[in-house]
């Protein structure tokens, strides 16, 4: 079992929410239905109110949402649908107040729509893509039988008109995209078939042939291993108007992971015997470029652990998972709306940083994303630039571990759009990544940034998975003016816990008691103890319920000690069952 850990930021800004939530308004929102188990493919009405300040219930537009992500959808008119298996919490969210409910889905995962369709059939996801000459879409094709069960296997494809694209390779389900217009997509099989609309667009902002100048670097992006060379001759031409310059004296430097040095001048690079992520830039007048160096070693570890990635749509729907092993990198492409806005993009494992097998479910963070359908566009919150969140499963367990912490930080980079930069008057070089946890935005866990202006990704060092956003630099939270006394006056023995554990604190003195447990949205779960509590020793048992009887979900909560509404001790727990 990994350890979790938790910055003394976040704890505090934990604190700091009770305290303001409690003390400067009643405000509340509460979904006014019990916990919720249904079978996959089932719906059911959710329902929520908020209530103002003056304790007046007001008509609002609660945002919903699920933990994780892929367990069901809630539509425009507050109907929920089970999408996947499992168990986690449905969350109901206007501003910063939230409330939820335990949620449980079970059965198999099954594609049918309603409990009108007949089968057998064939089923594409998604139902509509919109792209850009020379792109490629991940599409995903499902057979389902007589019994309802979805069968793999291969699938006729057709693209009318046929100038706007074609599929390469007859057996994946990879469409490249061709010329502008419009038209759709079609899977066969025998007699069966289902069709997607498709959109083929103009690129924008399509630089005038005349009137260019690029650097153009060689070699392009490359991954070596520690031990075949020792250096790299990196070259530059440097064009204008499509001509070559000669005797433009470009000047080079590395930024990201120290792999090595480069000469400023020649662009020869020696390699240091290090494993990481560098951007190799190529400089002269105002233009520039980048181009990325992968280092992996060389040395494989006896035990190599594997990755399966799941991507996952709002919608519920998994594509094919991707599986790979520690050493290699995860390309991020070819990912139909929404996920398309994380094409482009790329996680490097390294050799030991996981210690398991795991799952990864990937999707787009719905805490902080409105979906367009309509315009095929992802808009995020708190000016958010993007997202993704990340939920782990170690391999023979049913529990999401969040953050999961690696044991060597992982290299990402992340793409982002230039043009709405350009809208919210972002300079790019402000851009920095950080972690979601729900009460606020912070980097810890993340170093070694690096940003391309040129093919707009940003670089990072990544300690942990969870929901991780780019953002302005500004953006980052920060409480300092709260301290919490970290002693061993509260005892939490076991921990983590199964079934039950024993809280115990010691006072000095006389003291009004204020005992509760937390879950990380910062919502109060269970009052275990709200009295006056005489000089030394007291024990209270806690047995992972909620304060009206129900089982609490597995995962992290916060047991928070308030004495005479001033002094304030909190400890991290974990629940396992």
């Amino acid at each position: 079992m990994k350890k979790l850990y938790f910055s003394k930021q976040t704890i505090i800004f934990l604190v700091f929410l009770f305290f303001s939530v409690s003390a400067i308004s009643q405000e509340s929102v509460v979904i006014t239905m019990p916990d919720i188990e249904l079978a996959h493919g089932e719906t059911i009405l959710v329902s929520g109110e908020y209530t103002d300040s003056t304790g007046t219930v007001q008509d609002v537009e609660i945002k919903w949402s699920t933990e994780p992500g892929y367990l069901g959808k809630v539509d425009k008119n507050g109907v929920f649908t089970a999408n996947h298996p499992g168990e986690g919490i449905l969350i109901a969210k206007y501003r910063a107040l939230n409330d939820s409910v335990n949620l449980k889905i079970t059965g198999t995962p099954k594609d049918n729509d309603d409990n009108t369709v007949d089968y057998p059939k064939v089923k594409v996801v998604p139902g509509k893509i919109k792209v850009t000459p020379g792109d490629s879409v991940e599409l995903a094709a499902f057979y389902i039988n007589e019994l309802g069960e979805k069968v793999d296997t291969a699938y006729v494809w057709t693209v009318l008109p046929a100038e706007l694209g074609s599929f390469p390779d007859s057996t994946q389900n990879m469409f490249q995209a061709g010329s502008p217009g419009k038209g759709i997509l079609v899977a066969s099989l025998g007699d069966l078939a289902d069709t997607v609309k498709l959109e083929v667009t103009e690129h924008k902002n399509k630089a005038s042939s005349g009137n260019s100048n690029q650097i153009q670097i060689m070699p392009g992006d490359t991954l070596v291993a520690l031990g075949e060379i020792t250096e790299i001759q990196y070259e530059a031409v440097y064009k204008t108007n499509g001509n070559k310059h000669e005797g433009a004296g470009i000047k080079w430097s590395l930024l990201g992971d120290s792999i090595g040095i480069i000469d400023e001048s020649t662009g020869l690079l020696f390699l240091s015997g290090e494993t990481g992520l560098a951007l190799i830039k190529a400089e002269y007048s105002n233009f520039s470029a980048w181009v990325e160096l992968l280092v992996v070693d060389s040395l494989i570890d006896p035990v190599v652990n594997s990755i399966t990635v799941h991507r996952v749509l709002p919608d519920g729907t998994e594509l094919p998972p991707k599986s790979f092993s520690e050493g290699e990198a995860y390309k991020i492409g070819g990912l139909p709306f929404p996920l398309n806005i994380l094409n482009g993009g790329m996680i490097h494992f390294p050799f030991g940083c996981i210690d398991e097998d795991i799952v990864i479910y990937m999707f787009i963070p719905g805490e902080y994303a409105d979906v367009d359908e309509d315009s095929v566009e992802v808009e995020f919150s708190d000016e958010i630039i993007t997202g993704v969140k990340f939920n782990v499963i170690p391999v023979g367990s049913d529990s999401i571990v969040e953050p999961y912490y690696f044991n060597i930080p992982l290299r990402m980079s992340m793409v982002f759009k230039h043009g709405l930069l350009d809208s919210l008057g972002v300079n790019p070089e402000n851009l920095d990544v950080f972690f979601a946890e729900n009460t606020g935005f912070v980097t810890d866990g993340t170093e070694k940034l690096a940003v391309d202006t040129v093919k707009n990704k940003i670089y990072a060092a990544i300690e942990h998975f969870s929901t991780i956003v780019v953002k302005q630099k500004e953006s980052e939270t920060f409480v300092n003016d709260i301290e919490i006394e970290e002693n061993e006056m509260l005892i939490v023995y076991p921990n983590p816990l199964s079934t039950s554990t024993q809280i115990s604190f010691e006072l000095s003195e006389m003291s009004d008691v204020n005992l509760a447990i937390y879950n990380l949205y910062g919502q109060q779960v269970k009052v275990l103890l709200h009295e006056k509590k005489s000089e030394g020793i007291h024990t209270v048992s806690w047995d992972g319920t909620t304060g009206n009887g129900m089982f609490s979900a597995p995962g992290v909560y916060f047991c928070r000690l308030l004495l005479n509404n001033e002094k304030t001790i909190v400890k991290q727990l974990i629940l396992n069952r």
